[in-house]
């Protein structure tokens, strides 16, 4: 167990694994996720099935299956803070800016599957004060995964971009292509703070990878936003 997590994520390693506090809410969530697919009988309440099914599918029939569990991101957001209640204390005390809609992230494998350049949550105009948690709705068993650069490299990484007026150009691409996403557990999430470069590269399996992710901060610092995502 991490001694003190908020110092790890803020000023160690930028990330931590973290295990789910509230299982029986998180398991509910994927629960919910699987029946909202509705890919066919033997997926029911399955979500190896569904992460079979989906491995199959080309691009057009994963977006059109993603239609299909639009409702299910209602309350995603709550489910996915409410989880790790403890956590989200630690970090930003009891009032929090909560993303209206969390994400949910479908990814197939293959070379030809497109991968997620590596990219830190500032790029998109997140606020500085805000926390990332990803947690997959799965075990990551595999390089299906995401991976995370240590925040020391990360500052580098965009400091040296920087004085070439760059953004996730060759040094970042190059040093992606190296690593290796981590083999966690369901019940396991990643939290990050948004100066962490992260991202995922092609993987091989018969199975997709699916997860969620939130974003949030503390109610007393500045709402740095671009937009009306909170």
């Amino acid at each position: 167990m991490i001694k003190d997590i908020k110092k790890q994520v803020d000023q160690g390693l930028g990330f931590a694994i973290y295990k789910i506090e509230n299982m029986k809410l998180f398991t509910k969530l994927r629960d919910s996720f699987v029946s909202s697919l509705k890919i066919n009988r033997k997926s029911k309440n399955n979500i190896e099935q569904v992460r079979l099914e989906i491995a199959k599918m080309s691009k057009s029939e994963i977006n059109r299956t993603m239609i299909n569990f639009l409702t299910f991101n209602k309350n995603l957001s709550e489910m996915m803070v409410n989880s790790c209640p403890k956590l989200i204390k630690k970090l930003c005390g009891k009032q929090l800016f909560i993303q209206r809609r969390a994400h949910t992230t479908i990814n197939a494998p293959g070379e030809d599957q497109a991968k997620q350049v590596a990219h830190y949550e500032m790029i998109s105009g997140i606020s500085p004060f805000t926390y990332i948690l990803w947690a997959p709705l799965h075990d990551l068993d595999d390089d299906g995964g995401a991976y995370h650069i240590d925040l020391k490299t990360s500052l580098a990484l965009m400091k040296k971009e920087e004085k070439k007026g760059l953004v996730s150009g060759p040094d970042v691409l190059n040093f992606m292509e190296r690593k290796k996403p981590p083999r966690i557990k369901f019940g396991e999430a990643i939290i990050f703070n948004p100066f962490v470069i992260h991202g995922n590269v092609p993987f091989k399996s018969n199975r997709a990878r699916i997860a969620c992710n939130v974003r949030f901060q503390s109610f007393n610092m500045p709402l740095l936003q671009k937009n009306t995502e909170y």
